[in-house]
């Protein structure tokens, strides 16, 4: 596993000089996608990066990306890429972009540049924050009760939720699983498997809890206070009980 890790914060680290460099420039050739996101041609150049990177240190392992096709390997292990995740905010300028990088299922790495800030996680070695040399071990809040609970709410239905308060959610996951927010909840914010690929391990090695309550309502929080919030979410008409991790 450390070796992996090692391998996927090089990696990372890499692929975000990149990223910031273009960010900072400012100079973006931006497109839309089929389904009408956007794309940069820094999204390409990061992606290819990071394949490339790949393929030397470890062949026989698959690479799925966001913007790329599936390259498949024999090792059984599969990489997810999000080369920028948070396009929108790349190309609007704000710093709260970040450089995916996941080995399915044990391993996330997510580097937001601009921030100097870089999240890491393993399964059974815990997370970690890493804001330049300083390095802190991730944990998660130990609020337990709603009333007060401080919430991260993202996408175009934002549940109603009036004994929390609502703060703001632009570096949400950061401020979850260091425990200055208590629950992010993101409904019909238009995410994919690409946009949750590091969420699990981030959370779940912080000590919280990830559950898709439907195809595009996703719960996340301190772990205490996740039977709670869920009973609230499925409560509501059209939101039905899903199922824990990703």
């Amino acid at each position: 596993m450390w070796n992996d890790m090692r391998l996927a914060l090089r990696i990372a680290y890499q692929a975000a000089e990149v990223a910031e460099r273009a960010y900072t420039a400012g100079d973006l050739d931006v497109r839309l996608k089929e389904d009408g996101s956007e794309v940069t041609s820094t999204d390409l150049e990061v992606e290819d990066l990071v394949r490339r990177l790949l393929a030397e240190a470890v062949p026989d392992d698959g690479v799925v990306g966001e913007e790329r096709p599936e390259r498949e390997g024999t090792s059984g292990r599969r990489w997810l890429v999000d080369p920028i995740s948070g396009t929108a905010d790349f190309v609007a300028g704000r710093p709260t972009y970040s450089v995916d990088l996941a080995l399915e299922g044990s391993l996330a790495v997510s580097a937001m540049p601009s921030l100097g800030i870089t999240m890491a996680a393993g399964r059974g070695i815990g997370c970690r924050v890493f804001r330049g040399k300083h390095e802190e071990t991730a944990r998660v809040s130990s609020r337990d009760t709603v009333d007060g609970a401080r919430v991260c709410l993202h996408g175009k239905r934002k549940p109603t939720l009036e004994q929390c308060v609502v703060v703001d959610g632009s570096t949400s996951v950061l401020d979850l699983i260091t425990g200055r927010v208590d629950a992010v909840i993101a409904a019909d914010a238009g995410l994919d498997e690409f946009d949750l690929a590091c969420l699990p391990v981030l959370v779940e090695e912080a000590g919280g809890r990830v559950t898709v309550i439907e195809e595009d309502v996703v719960l996340v929080t301190n772990g205490v206070l996740h039977d709670a919030f869920l009973a609230l979410l499925v409560a509501r008409p059209g939101v039905e009980p899903g199922t824990p991790g990703l």
